[in-house]
């Protein structure tokens, strides 16, 4: 077995033209979700996707859009929870590095005085596409990010953030649509706290615009119910 390995590794690495691998990486190592240490059920990974699995945990009911980039050493790891997307050609940075005396940029690779950490996208979060979320982001659960935002700061719940860097410029639902909305996908324990959500809305949301809506038509209600019950959602 240890020599097939071997032979595995020696014809992909070594003999193999170094673009035929990079097809390989891309599309078919980094979409396998073997590869990955924490994968939920119903993950969709759409190639090519720029990453290393080792690095990246992914919660039931994510998707990772095409052109996806995540830029991690190996100490840094992103966290992406339950029901978020990341649009195509989103940029997802965990770490950055101190910069050093004597250290060359050239060497930066090396570890050497990284600012290593977790970034986590939490959950029913849409982020669009060509986004760069850097490491000190913290987004709140089920945020808006307009597409092209960089991200690079702490955004409460159900906001809507744009720009460079992204700012609030909306929220996505009413204080009684979010909760309803965390009713319909979060068990009680999970679900945000009521006080808390109310005094964002006094505070952070005050004279805010609402993207969101209720209405729904019969077909698409059905076409709803029937998806959530397939995924068990």
């Amino acid at each position: 077995m240890k020599f097939f390995r071997k032979l595995y590794n020696l014809v992909l690495f070594k003999i193999l033209p170094r673009s035929i691998y990079t097809i390989y990486q891309n599309y078919c190592y980094n979409t396998n979700t073997q590869n990955y240490p924490v994968i939920g059920e119903h993950v969709h990974l759409n190639p090519p996707l720029f990453l290393c699995p080792k690095m990246v945990e992914l919660e039931s009911y994510t998707r990772l859009q095409t052109g996806v980039h995540i830029i991690a050493s190996e100490k840094q790891k992103v966290r992406i929870k339950k029901y978020t997307s990341i649009s195509a050609e989103t940029i997802i940075i965990p770490g950055s590095h101190i910069p050093t005396v004597g250290l060359p940029q050239f060497l930066s690779y090396t570890g050497i005085n990284d600012v290593n950490g977790t970034l986590i996208i939490p959950e029913d979060v849409w982020v669009g596409a060509r986004c760069i979320i850097l490491p000190k982001a913290k987004i709140g659960r089920g945020c808006v990010v307009a597409a092209g935002s960089i991200v690079n700061k702490t955004y409460p719940p159900y906001s809507v953030i744009a720009g460079s860097p992204a700012k609030i410029i909306a929220v996505r639902f009413t204080l009684e649509q979010i909760i309803k909305h965390e009713e319909s996908l979060y068990n009680q324990e999970e679900r945000l706290n009521k006080t808390y959500l109310q005094s964002l809305f006094d505070n952070e949301y005050k004279d805010l615009r609402v993207i969101g809506t209720e209405r729904i038509s019969d077909e698409d209600i059905a076409l709803l119910k029937s998806m959530k019950e397939k995924l068990n959602i």
